[in-house]
């Protein structure tokens, strides 16, 4: 059995706005703002056999569930891409305009691998398929005269996850590694979006199609200890 949590922060990135058929009036609208105030958890808990074992390597297949990976950010300025129709409001400026609160849950399956090398010096990897994501957000819209936001749900889809760490051991029990993680997921085309005053004071619009995807890859840093 093997399980991880995390918290992390963040305050660069991008976001793409799309819409299709905007309130039945732009065929096609984009544009793109910045990300800030940023902040993510998430979990995971797996069970698993070692099919392949040695005194220096194992391998082996496990089933687990993304119990949550969740963000939420904020979303200063706005640079109109495509669509003269609705422009951004504050093209030029660093204004927050907006938040966006995002929850995944998913099952996993996969393999594991690790090795010990040299002395003291161990490296391990994960590769795990998603063959099911649920997803919910809110897209809020902070610079309008009226209170709008937008509610998204979504299921269905995959994605992938992948995690390799180079690890020291300090003792025979003690370790500290540096590693490197991807993360995919996204919804099915058929998934929606409900806005909440997109056509006037408490008017709710929808569900209209949409989807959902997510991707996040970086490296980190770990402190192990084994029982």
């Amino acid at each position: 059995m093997k399980g991880n949590v995390g918290i992390g922060r963040f305050n660069g990135g991008s976001i793409n706005d799309e819409d299709w058929g905007f309130l039945g009036s732009v065929s096609y609208s984009n544009s793109i703002s910045g990300q800030a105030n940023g902040r993510f958890m998430y979990s995971t808990a797996d069970v698993g056999y070692d099919f392949l074992r040695s005194s220096s390597y194992k391998v082996g297949g496990f089933v687990g569930w993304t119990t949550q990976y969740g963000q939420k950010s904020d979303t200063p300025g706005c640079v109109q891409i495509a669509s003269s129709l609705f422009p951004c409001l504050t093209t030029g400026d660093n204004r927050i305009i907006g938040s966006q609160d995002t929850d995944w849950n998913a099952p996993r399956v996969g393999l594991s691998a690790e090795t010990m090398f040299l002395d003291r010096w161990h490296v391990s990897a994960d590769v795990a398929y998603l063959p099911w994501t649920n997803f919910k957000g809110r897209d809020n819209h902070l610079l309008r005269p009226i209170t709008t936001f937008a509610d998204q749900r979504g299921n269905g889809g995959g994605g992938v996850q992948m995690e390799g760490i180079l690890s020291y051991f300090i003792t025979s029990n003690f370790s500290v590694g540096i590693g490197g993680r991807y993360w995919g997921m996204w919804t099915k085309k058929d998934s929606d979006v409900t806005c909440t005053g997109c056509d006037g004071v408490g008017a709710v619009t929808g569900p209209g199609p949409a989807k959902y995807s997510m991707e996040r890859w970086g490296t980190f840093l770990q402190a192990s200890y084994k029982f």
